[in-house]
């Protein structure tokens, strides 16, 4: 983390900020865990409810890094002029890139700005940054036969189809990419997906 040369005056408003400042309400639904989530704009309401009368201001802004990852610095601004920031970048995979990285900024933007303000965020859309245990069942069969290049194609365009984060999607599934996926997940994957789909679809019908 970097901060200003002294930050008694944003230290002292940040925990009188985090003082009346609630977790976010879980209103989001992840189809894959099965859990709710506080998104992107329950976080920003808590926050802009409560910093600005203790003379905080919270300012994001996506980067790309050196080698290609995309991530987020985030910076706490106070009246006084003192200051804190820190950044953070994943890596990008998947056909749509400029899709998958406004899901990653936003995705960053979130947590980080939950860090700041002290926000509760332990059911999360994509549980990344979370143990493999505590999130998903155990794989098993890892070392069969991989899927064919066909159900690649399929299983990348439903993830298209559905603004799925392919990385957190992966890690769902416990596999390092979908062309190493054993043929032992593809139904798996595969329904999830298509889960997913279906409750987009009636969502939109609705």
């Amino acid at each position: 983390m970097n901060h200003s040369s002294a930050i008694n005056e944003i230290a002292l408003a940040l925990s009188k900020a985090q003082e009346a400042i609630q977790d976010a309400e879980k209103s989001s639904v992840n189809p894959f865990f099965k859990t709710k989530y506080a998104d992107l704009s329950s976080v920003l309401n808590e926050i802009r409810a409560v910093f600005p009368r203790n003379g905080l201001a919270l300012v994001q802004s996506p980067f790309t890094a050196e080698n290609g990852n995309i991530g987020v610095t985030t910076m706490v601004v106070h009246s006084s002029g003192q200051w804190m920031s820190d950044s953070i970048d994943i890596p990008v995979q998947g056909k749509n890139l400029a899709q998958e990285s406004g899901s990653v900024i936003t995705y960053l933007r979130r947590y980080s700005a939950s860090a700041f303000a002290g926000i509760a965020q332990a059911d999360s859309d994509a549980n990344l940054g979370t143990s493999k245990a505590s999130n998903t069942a155990p794989v098993v069969n890892l070392k069969g036969p991989l899927i064919s290049k066909d159900q690649i194609e399929e299983i990348s365009n439903l993830m298209l189809e559905t603004s799925t984060n392919q990385a957190a999607f992966c890690q769902f599934l416990g596999v390092e990419s979908v062309a190493k996926m054993p043929a032992s997940l593809y139904i798996k994957a595969v329904n999830a997906l298509t889960k997913k789909l279906e409750i987009m679809e009636k969502s939109d019908a609705s």
